[in-house]
């Protein structure tokens, strides 16, 4: 029972991270979003992964169904030197003790576009995929994948996202 509170508020917690984020991303966004084109896209943006937060529940370390809370962390780049105006936020669900978790996370677009993206994060730093289950604005009806690859400290993250988009028929 004790464990089913906690993660009620974790998920609590999430949600209040995640309306604060949305918000402060719409002030942060600066630059123009990417235009979407007909057929496949690729886009390759870098996060500085600043606005980390662990939430340790139930057993002390690393446990199931820990989370993890990030952003609004901006994304730069694939060069990482240009601050493209856009930032991802989400959180992740720790299935077991290495920190696989189910991830969820949204890319907000300087214009308020948006992609969502659904996915297992692996733990201890390995490059994982992630699914586009939806998009708003400039990327609605959008299809694809984010590959996740982090460096060695975790403090930066390569995500290339391959889009596709179908047209409307």
């Amino acid at each position: 029972m004790h464990r089913t509170m906690a993660a009620v508020l974790a998920l609590g917690i999430a949600g209040s991270v995640a309306i604060t984020a949305s918000s402060a991303a719409i002030t942060l966004a600066q630059s123009e979003t990417p235009a979407a084109t007909a057929g496949t896209q690729t886009i390759v943006l870098v996060e500085h992964a600043d606005a980390v937060t662990q939430v340790d529940l139930g057993p002390k370390g690393v446990s199931p169904g820990d989370v993890m809370v990030w952003g609004p962390d901006a994304l730069y780049d694939a060069a990482n030197t240009t601050h493209t105006g856009a930032t991802t936020q989400g959180s992740c669900f720790a299935l077991n003790a290495d920190f696989d978790c189910v991830a969820q996370e949204t890319i907000l677009w300087p214009d308020g576009s948006t992609l969502e993206f659904q996915g297992i994060e692996l733990g201890g730093g390995v490059p994982s995929m992630r699914t586009i289950v939806g998009g708003s604005g400039s990327y609605l009806g959008a299809i694809g994948t984010m590959a996740a690859e982090p460096n060695a400290d975790l403090s930066l993250w390569t995500k290339t996202i391959t889009l596709e988009f179908r047209s409307a028929e």
